[in-house]
């Protein structure tokens, strides 16, 4: 046996090793459904059409107005698009498609903002200037559609059929939840206050106290237009948008650099990760900093080919939108100038003006920060209102991360793909493929020779970036734990993986094919993948609130449980000037009555700080106008048994008092319930009785 043959089955033996350990540790944690999933399928599907033809009528009258309103508006962006990128040129019709939706959707939403900003949210005014835009626009509508017709895909391979099954059926189930009522967490905790409070105040004001609120607003600009000319049945479909577009700009790069194969491949990979899924039916911004991110490397690649001036600008609209979506964003232009460099005049002037043209994007929001807070990047250096040196440490948190533990840090990939979950470690369910399949790039192979034009070393360098931005932030700070937040390097670790895969072909054996083998691994894995989303859709209740059987509010009870139900209550019950103090929780979406939000989970911790007695809390908030107080026990119970938070004893202490002497309970516990549990503080009956509303006592 000749030393080549003996490499490769050395190679095969670990590769087969390395996806087993990896896919039975992954499914140990990751049950991939629940029996009762399938038990819980009768009623499901027994209830989906609603109980006479007005209701059924009615219920998808409303969806289909939503769809409608959501198609209006993205084509819309694309006719802007369009008219915005005439200096620029795309390879294929899918391309052009793709860039002219999400150039013009970050258009638009800037677009919006200047008319909130000068009060012009009226429904009736917002549809006559979308029908105007559509008739001054007439001849880019025109192109816009004669560009869609001309999409064509190349005939597909028996096994690129199936991957492209599988992300048909991972965007329908996500296209119709992406309609269903809002309920993502940080969806009703801010995402969707933002629109809110312009509605209610009739333009954009200065924010309550609410950390988040001051973020860039990119998307929430978006989210306000589906709010206006619909409700907020249409708004998350505006971040679902961005999962098409990022897959069909992952698409058309590798069909550029790799092949139809790889692009196919990698899209199923992006789609295979739940997490990723799951928050493009919310309304939050990921995906969209997703795609502004990965087209921004897209085109920093070919403004290294071709060296045009009009690529670079194109580079920094794009890092601006991305600025316009998360702070984080400022690691992206700098990595890109990086890979731009070149010691050039003529290179270093357009690096310039694409950092210019990307913050020039970011002023807006700097603006905002700074007329109402005090602080263009709020509240990072410069503090602003609201914040003090206490806020400062809580928010941070340094210290409280793994850089103390460098063993862990290093795990962080395995930790937070095996034992990651969507509702605790790391907040994300990633799936086992990327894992499994990134490795592989580390088999050596001549695939250069076939693909000579891959910018493999670019790829890992941005990607690296991304991931050594995002790591340093876990070792800093138990409060970025969260894998969401290096979703914008997905898109090229699922290229990335994709070609792990393919380079498994280079380690062909006369009776085994470890590719074939690994592929067979990965259609097992979608399969069950398919299967669990299936399930999830189908116990979702979404077709039953389509179908008019299930109402909104008993959506939204289904989805949000004790939180909605006392929502109602206040609603109905609580006087229309009542302003509520909420502690220890941050959604306030729901409230109907003045409410202010507990945003980073401080607020009686602070005012303890600031005042150290009950009494003077209770006077401070009286002088701030509050009538009642909402405590979330369940929320600060789990925060004290885990110790998440440092509150301390007296914090506990005065919180105690605070509730005896000054409030008077009106819903929910009665007893603040204050016991010890294992050594450590706790409330009684928490998750029985997770909400309690007091009224606060005249001075």
């Amino acid at each position: 046996m000749n030393v080549t043959i003996v490499r490769r089955v050395v190679v095969s033996v670990l590769v087969v090793m390395w996806l087993f350990v990896v896919l039975v540790s992954y499914y140990l944690v990751h049950k991939p459904f629940a029996l009762e999933n399938f038990l819980a399928l009768p009623n499901a599907l027994g209830n989906i059409l609603g109980n006479n033809a007005a209701e059924i009528f009615f219920a998808l009258a409303n969806f289909l107005g939503d769809v409608a309103t959501v198609v209006v508006a993205i084509l819309l962006a694309c006719v802007l698009g369009h008219r915005v990128s005439t200096r620029w040129n795309f390879a294929s019709a899918l391309e052009a498609s793709v860039m002219w939706c999400g150039i013009g959707l970050g258009a638009l939403g800037l677009i919006v903002f200047a008319l909130a900003l000068v009060g012009i949210v009226q429904q009736w005014l917002v549809w006559i200037l979308i029908v105007a835009c559509f008739v001054l626009l007439r001849n880019d509508l025109r192109a816009v559609l004669d560009t869609l017709r001309e999409i064509s895909l190349p005939r597909p391979t028996r096994g690129d059929n199936a991957l492209a099954w599988f992300c048909a059926l991972a965007l329908v189930i996500t296209f119709l939840l992406a309609f269903t009522p809002p309920w993502g967490w940080d969806g009703i905790q801010y995402h969707l206050i933002t629109p809110k409070l312009i509605l209610e105040n009739g333009r954009i004001t200065a924010p309550p106290d609410n950390l988040s609120l001051n973020n860039p607003n990119l998307v929430e600009m978006l989210f306000l237009l589906g709010m206006i000319l619909k409700g907020d049945g249409a708004a998350q479909a505006f971040h679902w948008i961005f999962l098409p577009l990022t897959l069909g700009a992952m698409l058309t790069f590798a069909a550029r650099y790799f092949s139809w194969r790889v692009g196919y491949l990698a899209c199923t990979l992006f789609c295979a990760v739940p997490t990723a899924l799951l928050l493009s039916t919310w309304a939050y911004n990921d995906l969209a900093l997703t795609f502004y991110t990965f087209t921004a490397f897209v085109f920093t690649l070919r403004a290294r080919e071709t060296g045009q001036t009009r690529d670079f600008v194109l580079i920094g609209v794009l890092c601006g939108f991305a600025f316009g979506e998360k702070v984080t964003a400022f690691f992206v232009p700098l990595a890109l100038a990086v890979l731009l460099f070149r010691p050039q005049r003529a290179v270093l002037q357009n690096i310039f003006w694409m950092l210019v043209i990307a913050g020039a994007l970011a002023v807006p929001w700097w603006l905002r920060n700074l007329v109402f807070v005090g602080n263009p990047v709020y509240p990072f250096v410069f503090g602003g209102k609201y914040w003090d040196a206490f806020r400062t440490a809580w928010y941070t948190r340094f210290g409280s991360g793994l850089l103390q533990r460098p063993l862990e840090l290093l795990a962080v990939p395995w930790t937070m793909t095996i034992q990651g979950t969507q509702s605790d470690l790391f907040q994300a369910t990633l799936g086992p493929l990327l894992l499994a399949l990134l490795p592989l790039n580390l088999i050596p192979s001549r695939e250069n020779q076939l693909t000579p034009r891959a910018p493999i070393r670019e790829m890992w360098f941005f990607a690296g970036v991304l991931y050594l931005s995002w790591l340093l932030g876990v070792a800093q700070s138990n409060l970025l734990w969260q894998a969401r937040l290096l979703l914008p390097a997905f898109p090229i670790f699922c290229l990335l993986a994709a070609r792990g895969l393919e380079k498994l072909g280079a380690l062909a054996l006369p009776q085994f094919s470890i590719q074939r083998f690994a592929s067979m691994v990965v259609a097992f894995v979608l399969a069950l993948t398919a299967l669990s989303y299936t399930l999830a859709f189908l116990n979702d209740r979404a077709l039953g609130y389509f179908f008019g059987a299930v109402s909104r509010d008993e959506y939204l009870a289904g989805q949000l449980g004790a939180h909605y139900e006392t929502a109602r209550w206040a609603n109905e019950k609580l006087p229309r000037d009542a302003r509520i103090l909420f502690l220890w929780e941050p959604r306030t979406y729901y409230f109907a009555r003045g409410a202010e939000a507990d945003a980073i989970l401080d607020r009686f911790v602070h005012l303890n700080f600031v005042y150290s007695d009950e009494q003077e809390i209770a006077n401070a908030l009286r002088a701030q106008n509050f009538t009642h107080v909402l405590l979330y026990r369940e929320g600060l119970d789990n925060i004290l048994q885990t110790g998440f938070d440092p509150i301390t004893k007296a914090d506990v202490e005065t919180l105690r008092a605070f509730v005896a002497n000054e409030l008077e309970p009106i819903y929910g516990a009665r007893d603040f319930g204050l016991e010890m549990r294992d050594g450590k503080f706790g409330l009684a009956n928490a998750h029985a009785e997770p909400y309690a509303i007091y009224l606060l006592k005249p001075q």
